[in-house]
């Protein structure tokens, strides 16, 4: 493969600690994975660690490292994920050393951290909490969950956490005594591990000789100090890649700071800067520039590409522009670009999903097909038979999970006592669907046992065999759509798994971390600026591109690093084009209660040209 003298000199750097700040079509995820692939060559016993921030990412480079037929075998010598996933598999084999229990549930939906806290100050109102509470419940629950989310990045047990020190207590002792964990607990967790148990540290140092972290602009202060503690003896072979102007993740305590500044403090690395591009059209840089001040050598880039900001009169003009845009493009070709335009080559990308609805119908109408981009965790369901049937898996894998059982208890209408001994969780079950409309799914659940491999197959079958024949058409569509989601999550699961390491647990926890989530979705991609990461498109359209939409409104009353975080959005959405990008806004926005709205141009666009249709 040829490489640019800058990118083989990163290639072949073997010890010592390196940074590389890459901006976009930089070919940074071609380089680390260049490096990886050359470091177990060249070190035919030694083992590589590679992290990154997004499962798509991780799937990327585990790919290209696959495909290659010179890494053949050494593919087994690497280990490729989240820093979420390295941290949840730390938990699982070493949490006992802090007293959790590797079956240990992770709660990952908000609306069960919330459905916690509110019972632990409902439960528990001390004087402390009263003093606390100002404003209406769902602001101060709002309030403590995003307090209690920095405390953890930031390492803080509950005790050194004035002025909630109590409500971040009992919420984790409400976890904790349910046997569960919330998001934010798998850094926290993984953290207290490495720093109580140095040995665990060493046995980590004694596995992996190399280690390589994508995006490093998006660590937060837990990741940093898991890096740096891993790093304990003297361990220097680590590799950090990112770019500042792409560091958007600020709400979840994340600062290109720590790959620019502590970093360089704490390790001292060889610093490359790779400038080149070797993806983007000059109109789209020269663009970019000017955001952040930029003087990119224009003279570098082979394309000149197109880039053009448009205003239309409202809304729907502007969604029929870009069904009309792709339309031509998919028949004619654009000059510079030399393939045929296929629709997984176009993206439009906005500040929030709800800017999208106007596109999705037009889309609709022009039969072109779409999908939206979704990164998030978790298992989407729209029945309530899926809801309980999820239910009584997390109490399949966890007896003690109070929470879940009372949810459960409240959708079948049951009433169990609180203190109702859960030690044969199936008869439990049992009891609560029987006699209910829930009660076919009974047959299903007596083939999964939590600590045993799960032969999820066979539960899907008799999910099917039992399904109720009694639905309306519409009812059993959803349900049949739900199985096949379960489906999807699970034959994920098996390519990804070995067979006697296909637990209950492991499954859930997979899901959880969007390990699971399907990849192979094709048509125009919709997202959103956050969703656009790490990706690239022939085309892309920016839309919605308003004064409080794009910059979002609560940025602008912030201000300051607020809005600095959403001009390296537009920046990040921007350069995810490397020929063709059009930006737009509606000058005319209809309200959801019917009145209409006149729009002024983002402050990122309003000072460059506009055409007005």
């Amino acid at each position: 493969m040829n490489l640019s003298p800058k990118q083989k000199q990163i290639v072949e750097h073997i010890d010592g600690p390196l940074l590389v700040k890459a901006g976009p079509g930089s070919g940074k995820t071609r380089v680390l994975t260049e490096r990886v692939k050359r470091l177990l060559i060249v070190n035919k016993r030694s083992k590589v660690l590679a992290l990154t921030f997004s499962n798509m990412a991780a799937e990327e480079i585990r790919l290209r490292l696959e495909t290659d037929r010179e890494v053949g075998d050494a593919i087994k010598r690497v280990t490729i994920g989240t820093i979420h996933s390295f941290c949840l598999e730390i938990i699982q084999s070493r949490g006992y050393l802090i007293g959790l229990r590797p079956d240990i549930s992770l709660f990952e939906n908000e609306t069960d951290r919330i459905a916690i806290l509110r019972s632990v100050i409902s439960d528990k109102a001390g004087i402390e909490m009263n003093l606390q509470r100002q404003g209406d419940p769902k602001t101060f629950i709002a309030r403590c969950l995003s307090a209690i989310s920095e405390f953890k990045r930031s390492l803080m047990v509950p005790e050194s956490c004035d002025p909630i020190s109590a409500i971040y207590r009992q919420y984790n002792d409400a976890l904790f005594n349910q046997n569960a964990m919330d998001f934010d607990d798998i850094l926290f967790y993984a953290y207290r591990i490495l720093a109580d148990n140095l040995n665990v540290v060493k046995l980590y140092n004694s596995v992996y000789r190399f280690i390589c972290i994508d995006e490093s602009q998006d660590l937060n202060n837990a990741q940093y100090n898991i890096i740096r503690i891993l790093c304990s003896f003297y361990f220097y072979n680590i590799m950090l890649v990112g770019d500042e102007n792409q560091s958007i993740y600020a709400f979840n305590g994340s600062n290109s700071k720590y790959m620019s500044e502590l970093f360089v403090r704490d390790f001292k690395p060889t610093i490359y800067k790779l400038e080149e591009n070797f993806r983007s059209a000059k109109q789209i840089i020269r663009f970019s520039n000017s955001l952040f001040d930029n003087t990119d050598d224009l003279s570098r880039y082979l394309y000149e590409g197109e880039f053009k900001i448009t205003a239309y009169i409202n809304e729907l003009a502007e969604a029929q522009a870009v069904r009309s845009a792709i339309e031509n493009l998919m028949n004619s070709g654009h000059k510079d670009i030399e393939n045929p335009l296929k629709y997984d080559d176009f993206a439009v990308i906005a500040r929030n999903k709800y800017v999208l609805s106007q596109v999705e119908s037009e889309l609709k109408k022009g039969g072109i097909p779409f999908f939206y981009k979704n990164t998030q965790s978790g298992i989407a369901y729209e029945t309530d038979y899926m809801e309980v049937f999820d239910l009584t898996l997390s109490l399949i894998k966890n007896p003690i999970d109070e929470f879940h059982r009372q949810k459960l208890c409240k959708l079948v209408s049951k009433d169990l006592s609180k203190g109702k001994d859960c030690s044969n969780v199936k008869i439990l079950i049992e009891e609560l669907l029987s006699g209910s409309k829930f009660a076919w799914l009974i047959t299903a659940l007596r083939q999964i046992s939590s600590g045993e491999v799960l032969y999820f197959d066979r539960v899907l079958e008799d999910l099917k065999k039992f399904f109720p024949s009694d639905l309306s058409d519409d009812d059993r569509y959803l349900l049949e759509k739900d199985i096949y989601e379960w489906q999807n999550h699970w034959d994920k699961f098996k390519s990804q798994v070995a067979r006697e390491h296909r637990t209950l647990i492991a499954f859930r926890n997979a899901i959880s971390l969007g390990n699971t989530q399907e990849k192979t979705q094709t048509g125009v991609s919709l997202l959103t600026g956050h969703m656009s990461k790490g990706l690239e498109f022939e085309v892309v359209f920016v839309i919605g591109l308003t004064e409080g939409t794009f910059p979002d409104y609560r940025a602008v009353i912030k201000g300051d690093e607020a809005i600095t975080q959403e001009k390296n959005n537009i920046y990040v959405a921007v350069t995810r084009a490397k020929r063709l990008c059009y930006l737009s806004y509606p000058q005319i926005k209809t309200m959801p209660w019917g009145s209409d709205k006149a729009q002024k141009p983002s402050r990122f666009i309003s000072s460059q040209a506009i055409s007005l249709k």
